[in-house]
């Protein structure tokens, strides 16, 4: 059906030149902020964008692409979507038009409160509802507001779930009592829209090994195509099929080889979800125990399926054999959609979107970085997860000794590095105003650390080609052989490599926007003095990471930094209370049971500091211990006198 030239007039629409007299009313009066003509002008084409999309929504274009806003950090971004809702219910309340909806789409459930609590402050009454698990929305609230704001978890859960019974909660979202909500805003780009399925040979036989001689006889066809999928998996292990590359990959088939029809395979994941693991494995009563490894027996058939019904191809990572595939899990005809985005020329994401993405041109510089100084060294040794896990014990005093010696007692200091080690960053003495830490993960989008003035990215987020590979094959369609040894694409001899050093570029600039320089001081859009601390590779990625990083932040001072990542062991005092240490540490371990010695061993507690923390973590009320507590961790004795053993034990998460 065409479109109904004019339909859109008889919506309450908000002007952009409204919008931008508001905004910078807002950003001058009520946060105090400088305002200029670069950002009225990045204002005007935020509001138009906006309001497009409306109008798409209202004539029913489905098919166009989507809207990419890349207003740089500090630039009114989220607030901008703050106004416009608060703006847009005020319209929507003249009776004489009809109103419209918007959902706005976030990283974290805290952003999402903060989010609402603005917008009904700006609008002065209630007009906007978060809903997540912590605090869900009652179904009235859902169908009266004209703003909902939710996570990028729960719009991805619930979009994969279309055309299934389990839609109902899409339903909610994008519904309500002016009918279908017209506008989606998401702010940063979208987290976890490819569902990556991974099954490991070791999987299967674990699966297979628990499953009941009863079991057996009653699903005989779900059974064999487990072993048909472990199989094809040894065969592919085999000696003889392996090349001298500890990462060799290869398809196992394409959409046009599936000709199988698969048995009900629910019948037996309902069927396994009984089973009593904890006595079946372990020989022992355990109720966390039971629901981990449930889960992961699940997991694993449930990817089986996945597997088993597309396209999937073999991976080898040393011992390792695993078949994978992966999804793009949101509809392309999504309401309205548009996406806020301050990293999108580094963001790879777009250029997979192909004609299915937009990036709307705003004003270059109006941002100025020339009060930051970048401080870069470069090293030759390993940034990635596992070597910093397991030279993070001498590294981290190193650092911190470089860091003291550079910087005043004054400065506030943001560390971001690996989950894994951060309860080692906790662990020591330092002589700074404030010292943070988060871990990569936990940053994007975060506003806590915006009054320190130093950043310290200590540790790069690789993500791998398995990663890169399912990402381009959820976008672009899978792939033969010949390119997953060859994987070129447009310009690029190796498309995955320049995927994997972007997301480094994206997640690195993200960090480093946590604090002070994300706030603009002047109309030049200059920021408060900072500095920030980066360690990279030094090869080809590293030099690609440094000038995206430059091109992105204009203005920027870059200079070298005499820091070697490895080298002399360098003492430095741990902290008397090893509390905050060994919560992180807690909250990085995965559900099941820690032992004391292991405790003191990683946090490097001496004897009568370990009999210490113990008479902490026996006082029931005590701070740490109710911290623990609510990560799910309990302290467990057993045994008596000489024999007793002491574990922290966590339980699965809800």
């Amino acid at each position: 059906m065409l479109p109904i030239i004019g339909s859109h007039e008889q919506y309450a629409l908000v002007s952009p030149q409204d919008f931008t007299n508001r905004m910078d009313t807002n950003w001058s009066q009520r946060l105090k902020l400088i305002t200029s003509s670069a950002l009225r002008t990045l204002w005007g084409i935020m509001a138009s964008t906006f309001r497009t999309s409306i109008i798409n929504s209202i004539n029913g274009v489905v098919d166009g692409p989507w809207p990419i806003l890349q207003p740089p950090t500090g630039s009114g971004k989220t607030q901008g979507a703050c106004v416009f809702a608060a703006m847009q219910a005020a319209a929507n309340a003249q009776a004489c038009l009809k109103p419209v909806g918007i959902l706005i789409v976030v990283r974290l459930k805290v952003q999402a409160d903060i989010i609402a609590a603005d917008i009904n402050e700006l609008a002065g009454r209630a007009v906007a509802v978060a809903h997540h698990s912590d605090k869900p929305a009652t179904a009235l609230e859902l169908l009266d507001s004209d703003t909902l704001i939710i996570t990028h978890h729960a719009y991805v859960n619930a979009v994969e779930h279309l055309g299934s019974h389990k839609d109902a909660a899409w339903t909610r979202f994008v519904t309500w009592r002016g009918g279908k909500r017209l506008l989606t805003i998401v702010d940063e780009a979208l987290a976890n829209v490819v569902e990556e399925i991974r099954v490991t040979e070791a999987d299967l036989a674990q699966v297979l090994g628990y499953i009941t001689p009863e079991m057996r006889h009653e699903f005989p066809e779900q059974l064999k195509v487990l072993e048909e999928l472990r199989f094809v998996l040894i065969k592919y292990a085999a000696p003889q099929l392996q090349s001298d590359d500890p990462y060799s990959t290869r398809m196992l088939w394409d959409d046009n080889d599936l000709g199988i029809q698969l048995p009900d395979m629910d019948a037996l994941r309902l069927a396994m979800k009984s089973l009593q693991y904890d006595t079946l494995v372990l020989n022992e009563n355990n109720d966390g125990s039971r629901k981990r490894i449930a889960k992961k027996v699940d997991e694993t058939l449930r990817g089986s399926v996945a597997v088993m019904e597309q396209w999937a191809y073999y991976q080898q990572r040393g011992k390792d054999h695993s078949a994978n595939s992966s999804s793009f899990l949101i509809p392309w005809d999504i309401p309205g959609p548009v996406v806020l985005d301050a990293t999108a020329n580094a963001n790879f994401l777009w250029d997979l979107f192909g004609p299915k993405a937009s990036v709307v041109p705003t004003p270059s510089k109006v941002r100025d970085y020339s009060n930051v100084t970048l401080h870069v060294a470069r090293t030759s040794t390993g940034l990635g997860k596992n070597s910093m896990t397991g030279k993070g014990k001498t590294r981290f005093p190193r650092l911190l000794a470089a860091l003291e010696s550079e910087l005043g007692p004054e400065r506030s200091v943001f560390l971001c590095l690996h989950k894994d080690i951060e309860h080692i960053a906790l662990n020591y003495e330092h002589r700074f105003a404030r010292f943070d830490v988060a871990h990569w993960g936990s940053v994007d989008g975060r506003n806590d650390w915006s009054t320190n003035d130093v950043a310290v990215i200590f540790g790069l987020p690789y993500r791998g080609q398995v990663w890169s590979t399912n990402l381009f094959f959820a976008l672009q369609g899978h792939q033969d052989d010949y390119w997953l040894q060859n994987p070129g694409w447009n310009e690029h001899v190796d498309v995955r490599q320049v995927m994997e050093q972007r997301q480094l570029s994206v997640s690195i600039i993200q960090a480093i926007n946590r604090v002070c320089i994300r706030r603009v001081i002047d109309a030049q859009g200059r920021c408060p003095p900072g500095d920030i601390y980066l360690i990279l590779p030094d090869d080809k990625t590293g030099d690609a990471i440094l000038r995206d990083i430059l091109a992105d932040m204009w203005n920027l001072r870059a200079m070298p930094w005499a820091f070697e990542l490895d080298g002399p062991k360098v003492r430095k005092v741990r902290k008397g209370s090893s509390h905050d240490a060994l919560i992180s540490y807690m909250t990085s371990r995965l559900p099941g049971e820690t032992a004391m010695p292991n405790v003191q061993r990683e946090l490097g507690l001496e004897p009568l500091k370990l009999k210490k923390l113990k008479a902490v973590l026996s006082t029931p009320d005590h701070h740490t211990t109710t911290a623990l507590r609510d990560l799910g961790v309990t302290y467990v004795v057993r045994g008596v006198k000489r024999a007793a053993k002491a574990f922290l034990i966590k339980a699965e998460a809800a």
